[in-house]
């Protein structure tokens, strides 16, 4: 959990000022706030925390990387010592790093557009079988594997342009096998004759399904 630091002094001869802060969690909506989708947070203000003698306060608060939904940030109240409020200011806390000094740190601003959400992790690769000949559908996947059993050619279609398409086409325990790569797919590597071997290649799309590749192919031993 992050731990927060600061100091408070006055505007005139940098003076020491035993006031307070209070922290609240904001931004989380309409649901109730979860940590670690673990705990409800049932408390979103802190008592007072008062800073000491030579004006510092410290405190510790769950990490907003581990807050859900996400989006929280915390809104820091500054009061001198007569409770007078100097300023409120919004902050996100993360866990990594694990110490923050108000007196050097900017503030955050909840206006700003939330950060875009990661993709979606889904399978994207498929296994097109060696004797129907291989048809390979840019629009459906962007991995496509091959175990050669025998002698094939194959096809590529529906590619979006400037999308990665990897291939890896395997011989199988016999080896020995001719593929044809698709006419459409530029400057592709010599497939291995070795059993059990795999040359795997990636290419980008560019307009009319062409594909080129983005290096060389590597071979590898594939079991």
């Amino acid at each position: 959990m992050p731990t927060v630091t600061g100091k408070i002094s006055a505007a005139a001869n940098n003076d020491t000022v035993q006031g307070s802060v209070d922290v609240m969690l904001c931004g989380y909506g309409s649901r109730v706030p979860r940590v670690n989708g673990q705990s409800l947070v049932g408390q979103l203000t802190t008592q007072t925390i008062k800073a000491n003698a030579s004006g510092i306060f410290t405190f510790v608060c769950a990490g907003n990387d581990s807050i859900s939904p996400a989006g929280t940030y915390y809104t820091v109240t500054i009061r001198d010592s007569n409770g007078d409020i100097a300023q409120v200011n919004a902050y996100r806390f993360l866990n990594n790093p694990p110490t923050y000094d108000l007196n050097t740190i900017d503030p955050y601003d909840p206006t700003q557009p939330p950060p875009p959400l990661p993709p979606l992790l889904v399978n994207n690769w498929l296994w097109v079988p060696w004797d129907q000949p291989p048809a390979f559908d840019g629009s459906v996947y962007t991995t496509f594997g091959v175990v050669l059993a025998g002698d094939c050619a194959s096809t590529f279609t529906n590619g979006y342009p400037g999308t990665l398409y990897t291939f890896a086409i395997i011989q199988d325990g016999v080896g020995h096998h001719n593929f044809t790569w698709p006419t459409n797919v530029h400057n592709a590597g010599t497939i291995p004759k070795t059993p059990n071997t795999a040359l795997v290649q990636t290419f980008v799309a560019d307009t009319g399904d062409e594909l080129y590749p983005i290096g060389p192919a590597t071979v590898q031993h594939w079991q």
